[in-house]
């Protein structure tokens, strides 16, 4: 029984990791998957600020920020991947990227979701960018990170480095699952548009 139950988990994490392989920007050339990231990137950005206008201002005060949209599938064992953008403050440089996770949840699940990430300093971001960054752990919607990828459940202001907002079809999640997440330079979409 105990083997069919492991069968049946590595089935739904294999299963949720070639639909979350599906989530890729639209278009056939590298210029039309860079515009169609920059325009999932400004209809996420509308809807933060239009739905928490508290955002406009973190966005304006930050070093930086990352959009992603991402699949996430499971079922007791599930995972997520997605493609997004960064955006440096100071020069307007993008950087196309990738993100992965894997989490173990209660029940199943399938959800389209776009996450928005803000850099207060610009050290936090530039290793955001350089790739490789993970972050581990779940938080509330809306919620504080460390860059050491560590989160608190804390609404209000605090000295960390990250917010992140993720953001589902029906409205904003009450948790962000980044529970393993890791996030890399798309080398795919690095040529200039």
């Amino acid at each position: 029984m105990q083997t069919r139950k492991i069968a049946c988990a590595l089935l739904v994490a294999g299963v949720a990791g070639l639909i979350g392989g599906c989530a890729t920007p639209s278009g056939n050339t590298t210029a039309e998957k860079q515009s169609s990231t920059l325009t999932m990137r400004d209809q996420a950005l509308a809807r933060l600020e239009k739905d928490h206008p508290e955002a406009k201002a973190q966005l304006a005060g930050a070093a930086g920020y990352a959009v992603f949209q991402t699949i996430a599938m499971g079922a007791g064992v599930g995972g997520s991947n997605g493609f997004g953008v960064a955006e440096a403050h100071d020069t307007g440089k993008h950087t196309f990227m990738r993100m992965s996770s894997n989490t173990i949840n209660a029940g199943v699940s399938a959800q389209e979701n776009q996450l928005v990430l803000i850099f207060k300093d610009k050290a936090t971001y530039d290793k955001f960018v350089a790739g490789g960054w993970q972050w581990g752990g779940s938080a509330s919607s809306g919620v504080k990170g460390t860059d050491s990828g560590s989160m608190k459940n804390e609404a209000g202001g605090s000295n960390d480095n990250v917010t992140v907002y993720q953001m589902t079809k029906t409205g904003f999640a009450l948790t962000a699952n980044l529970g393993g997440a890791r996030f890399w330079p798309d080398s795919s979409l690095t040529s200039p548009m």
